[in-house]
């Protein structure tokens, strides 16, 4: 009785069989719901399921030599063995990983796998919803050498537009409309620090920083640190004059003020 069902549940999935080559990116993988299957006959042999007519499976053999799936065979339903075989559920941009026929009906009945995914997918769409009324906002030119110096500079590494804008604005950035418009603005910022040398442009088209990051934000650092130190001087020269100008009025007596203590009493 357990093998009819598992049986009927292998035919399922071998009807529902997917590509070779699954795209999990958008938009295509929105066309994404099936199976892929992977099983073992009695005899030993293993197979990657494309497909059943009536109760006999359509497969591609493992190959030892070429360590591929790549030689067709056929194998009556009846051969499979039912207690070693691994299915994978595609749907959308997601999948679930099944290790056996049980794992599999338990999870088809209660459809624990498509509640989640339904459910990250609507938190996701909702989280983008929420992003995408927020305003790209475009850092100094001083902020952004500092965060390319900080995220690829000591590190040494490259680094592209497309990764430069997910660690600035993360990867929800690809969905806000103004998408393009801050791409632009960022291509423009990475051009000019090419021209004053800042980062040089690779042949594979990908960017480096070079030594005169540090030196172009150490200048630019020391004269914030100045203007600051000259704000903070003016401030105090403004609450200065004003503390002089109430004690020469007071002096004067245009300003008087209760004695505390009075001896003449």
């Amino acid at each position: 009785m357990l093998d009819r069902i598992r049986r009927k549940a292998l035919k399922l999935v071998c009807a529902k069989t997917g590509p070779l080559t699954i795209c999990m990116t958008l938009p295509e993988c929105d066309e994404n719901n099936f199976y892929s299957i992977k099983l073992t006959c009695t005899d030993g042999r293993r197979l990657l399921v494309r497909g059943i007519s009536g109760d006999e499976i359509t497969a591609l053999e493992y190959c030892k030599e070429e360590r591929s799936f790549d030689v067709k065979t056929k194998i009556d339903i009846r051969n499979v063995d039912l207690n070693n075989i691994e299915i994978t559920y595609y749907l959308y941009n997601y999948y679930s990983k099944f290790t056996s026929l049980n794992a599999f009906i338990i999870d088809y009945i209660f459809k624990k796998e498509c509640i989640r995914i339904t459910v990250s997918r609507s938190w996701k769409k909702l989280s983008q919803v929420v992003f995408n009324c927020k305003r790209l906002q475009s850092r100094p030119r001083h902020e952004l050498i500092e965060h390319i110096i900080e995220a690829y500079g000591i590190t040494n590494k490259e680094f592209c537009l497309t990764s430069l804008m997910t660690d600035i604005y993360s990867l929800r950035s690809f969905g806000h409309p103004n998408k393009e418009k801050c791409m632009n603005k960022l291509r423009l910022y990475l051009k000019s620090f090419e021209e004053s040398g800042e980062i040089i442009v690779n042949h594979n088209g990908n960017y480096k920083i070079t030594g005169k990051a540090i030196v172009t934000l150490e200048y630019f650092q020391i004269n914030e640190r100045r203007h600051k130190d000259g704000l903070k001087l003016q401030y105090s020269m403004i609450i200065l004059t004003a503390l002089l100008a109430i004690l020469a009025s007071i002096q004067a007596g245009l300003i008087k003020l209760k004695p505390i203590l009075d001896l003449t009493q």
